[in-house]
Order: C-alpha cells, then structure tokens, then sequence
C-alpha cells in the first residue's frame, strides 16, 4: 500500500513539474563577427523548451558565412586569396531562465557547406575550394532578454560568443530571435 501512495505522489509530482513546460518555435537574424573575417548577417530557425520554471533546452540550425584570407603562390607570384566559407550550424544547448536575463550553452558544430573565391587571379582559374575535415565542433555561450509583444510573440535579444575548436577562429555578435508560443 505505502508503494502505491508513494508511486502516486511520485507520478503527480512529476505531472505537475512538467505542467510549467512551453514549447517555441523561432526565427533569428544575426550580426556576426569572427577573429578572421568582419560583420556578416547569419539567419535561422530553432525550437525551444521551456521543461521547468528556470530551466530547459534549445536546438536550432543558422546559416552562417565568413571571409578568410588564403597565402597561395599561383604562377611563381605569392597572392593573398580572399575565399567566402559558409557553413550550416547546429546548436544544442541548455538554457536558464530568469527575469532578468536568460543564460545559453551548449555545444555546436558548424558544416561546411562551400567555398567561394572572392579573388580573381590573371590568367589563372581556381578549382572547387574545399576544406578538411568539414565538420567543427564549438561552445556556444549567449545572453538574452525576453521581450514579451503579446500573448503568442515573443522578441529575444541576444549576444553570443560561439569559439570553433580546431580551427582558430570565433563567433560572437548581436541576434534578434521572434519566438512563437505552441
């Protein structure tokens, strides 16, 4: 009897923990820089979970490029090759919420998606750009403040800083999320 009682008050307690979960959907647009590369737009989509009062996740995939300046010797001549990368990133985290700001972290990995050259070479045509390896696993860390617009809507501001690992260079920026309540 005590087992039951006690599986009954375990499976209540837990229904109501979970009974302050919200559901989001959203869309963002960013502003980012990176150690190698100046301001670039970046946009994407996310879901997010608010599971607690104070705690729960998010998930999303972005679009995001940067310039990086290549060394070649193309010709017996060196150059100094600008190559446009973009790169789909996927960022699983957890988030705090408070009144105040929310906190973000988690992992992300960036997949290279193609290469582009900006620069132009006489007499010389550039093969595909391509990089190995093509996946790049980085730490996302962002700082928001939610916004309420009505009962549905809502607006986060957010700055983030997003290092990738392994391969020297670092995101960080200004993002604007609208969050749709499900």
């Amino acid at each position: 009897m005590k087992i039951r009682i006690l599986t009954t008050f375990l499976l209540l307690t837990s229904v109501s923990l979970f009974s302050q979960s919200k559901r989001f959907v959203s869309v963002n647009v960013s502003g980012l820089l990176s150690t190698q590369s100046s301001l670039k737009p970046a946009f994407g989509i996310g879901y997010e979970e608010q599971v607690l009062k104070h705690h729960g996740y998010e998930f999303g995939l972005s679009y995001r490029s940067l310039t990086v300046e290549n060394f070649m010797s193309i010709n017996n001549k060196d150059w100094y090759i600008n190559v446009n990368e973009s790169y789909l990133s996927i960022p699983i985290c957890y988030k705090f919420y408070s009144n105040i700001v929310n906190f973000t972290t988690g992992i992300s990995f960036d997949c290279f998606l193609k290469g582009k050259y900006l620069t132009a070479v006489p007499n010389y045509e550039f093969k595909t750009y391509n990089i190995q390896p093509n996946l790049y696993v980085g730490w996302i860390f962002k700082i928001g403040k939610e916004i309420n617009l009505n009962d549905k809507f809502i607006l986060e501001p957010e700055i983030q800083y997003n290092p990738i690992f392994d391969y020297g260079y670092e995101f960080y920026g200004f993002t604007m999320k609208l969050k749709y309540k499900l």
